[in-house]
């Protein structure tokens, strides 16, 4: 019986430190055991731009239409990233586009862009009032047109196409992975820029009066890809700049407050 006893003893000693260890919960910390926000933001595709009437910012501004896009791309994700540093940690994957490996290049590999159309989720009016006599007249006194290619145009303040991006199937551990080795909770993607402009009159063309419609697409994923929310917010700016620091400043920040305005309610605050 001693013996029997002993032998039980033996087998508890071995067996319960295995049991308990089983129990312990994983003590690593990340992101998502610690209950943190982290929102890593992902800068639309270079393809993913339409920009309509860049040719005047490009020669006010001495640069072509590829650094015109870079500074876009850069000027806005950094405008975002600050909006929303107010109420998470943010962070942005290393922008190595020539590296097809690269963090951001897998992204880009591993989405597609489904088109609807739905309602703006924000549009602010940056023009002027109306007169009486631009209400009660034609359309292109209030909107003008392209009078270099003469096309009407207006600016669509209630629905808009929408660049959705999901996570190709069968992709979802890459996305994951990437996720996990960043820390990051969330992703927020920005899916496409739209820049449209105008000129009321060819007088307003030759005096540099514009019009200008931004549209601008997100996506907010989760830790596995799902898809929480996403739309466009939208503006239509009236200057007589085509100075390209000035359009960034004043539209960017508004643009990019928009958006984290639009997401917050479906992220826990910390």
């Amino acid at each position: 019986m001693t013996k029997l006893f002993r032998i039980i003893a033996v087998w508890m000693m071995i067996i319960l430190p295995a049991i308990v260890s089983g129990q312990e919960k994983d003590t690593t910390v990340t992101s998502k055991n610690l209950g943190k926000v982290i929102i890593m933001v992902i800068p639309f595709s270079p393809q993913m731009i339409d920009a309509n009437g860049d040719q005047f910012i490009c020669a006010k501004s001495d640069i072509n239409p590829g650094q015109f896009s870079d500074m876009v791309r850069t000027s806005f994700t950094l405008a975002l990233m600050e909006n929303l540093n107010e109420y998470y940690d943010v962070i942005e994957p290393k922008d190595n586009l020539a590296d097809q490996n690269s963090d951001i290049s897998v992204l880009y590999q591993i989405i597609k862009y489904k088109t609807i159309h739905k309602k703006l989720k924000s549009y602010v009016k940056g023009y002027p009032h109306f007169s009486l006599w631009q209400k009660l007249g034609p359309a292109y006194l209030r909107w003008g047109s392209d009078c270099v290619n003469d096309q009407k145009q207006k600016p669509e303040r209630t629905h808009h196409k929408f660049d959705k991006a999901e996570i190709i199937k069968g992709k979802d551990s890459i996305y994951s992975s990437i996720m996990n080795f960043h820390d990051a909770s969330y992703t927020l993607m920005i899916t496409d820029f739209e820049m449209t402009t105008r000129f009321k009159t060819c007088l307003d063309l030759q005096n540099n009066v514009f019009q200008r419609d931004f549209y601008v697409h997100y996506t907010l994923m989760n830790y596995d890809g799902k898809y929480l929310t996403g739309g466009v917010v939208g503006t239509t700016y009236q200057s007589s700049t085509n100075d390209i620091k000035k359009i960034i400043d004043h539209n960017f920040s508004l643009l990019s407050g928009l958006i984290v305005a639009n997401i917050r309610n479906k992220i826990p605050s910390q």
